[in-house]
């Protein structure tokens, strides 16, 4: 008999944001449930993520016992991708009606385009094409409306500009990377956000339960970060416009 019993870590990272060994747990048992909902069971999950189904089941367990196992980041990244995707399809279908023997939208239709111009998903949500035009380096455009003066996609709001433009950094600076054949980019960014690996997922997300939402110090560090590279400098240390005007003060 196995007992799930949580033990809390004794050692905390350096870091401001990161998930201990049970939260690593719970998010993979929340991603597991949100599948579930969607009629998407273990099995499926575990083939769509390339394990078996006994391995994800470890990945769940408590701490504490025998058979848990620490999902790697990358995997945890994989399943909360699986199971929002699953709930933004799912959350689609309220906003179709049947006309003349097909499904048709009742709002506008954004679709979510690469960098290279191509389709690469479509949905009534403007935010979550958002989320993946940036992470593709793409952009957003309506594609129906049933009105035909909608032709601009709605304007984000401070906070989902913010993560707009961290998402678009995130792009750009894994893209020079791979352009230079370095592997370091998530360490690069876990550093720019002040977070672990297993967080660092959290800050790109437009579903709202799993987001965490980055600050204007965080996006202006990457987009710093991303400058020097582009320049062919190294990445500097970073300092806000505020601290460099204080420091310019002192020097009178």
């Amino acid at each position: 008999m196995e007992l799930d019993i949580e033990i809390e870590e004794t050692t905390r990272p350096s870091v401001r944001y990161f998930l201990t060994d049970s939260e690593i747990g719970n998010a993979c048992r929340a991603a597991e449930e949100l599948l579930a909902s969607h009629g998407i069971d273990r099995d499926a999950t575990a083939a769509a993520l390339g394990i078996s189904p006994i391995t994800l089941k470890s990945y769940s367990r408590g701490v504490a016992t025998v058979s848990h196992r620490r999902m790697p980041a990358v995997t945890l990244d994989r399943i909360r991708d699986l199971a929002v995707d699953a709930y933004w399809r799912a959350a689609a279908w309220p906003y179709r009606q049947e006309i003349g023997g097909e499904q048709a939208h009742l709002t506008p239709v954004y679709t979510a385009h690469d960098c290279t111009g191509l389709v690469r998903d479509r949905h009534p949500h403007p935010l979550r094409m958002r989320e993946i035009a940036d992470k593709l380096g793409g952009s957003v455009r309506v594609t129906w409306c049933a009105d035909p003066r909608v032709t601009e996609v709605p304007p984000l709001d401070a906070m989902a500009a913010l993560r707009s433009r961290w998402r678009i950094g995130v792009w750009q600076l894994r893209d020079q990377f791979e352009f230079l054949g370095r592997d370091d980019a998530d360490d690069v960014l876990c550093e720019i956000a002040d977070c672990d690996r297993y967080s660092l997922w959290s800050f790109s997300t437009e579903y709202r339960p799993w987001l965490l939402q980055v600050t204007t110090s965080q996006v202006e560090r990457l987009e710093a970060a991303v400058a020097d590279i582009e320049r062919g400098d190294q990445i500097q240390p970073w300092e806000s416009a505020t601290a460099r005007a204080m420091a310019e003060l002192e020097d009178f």
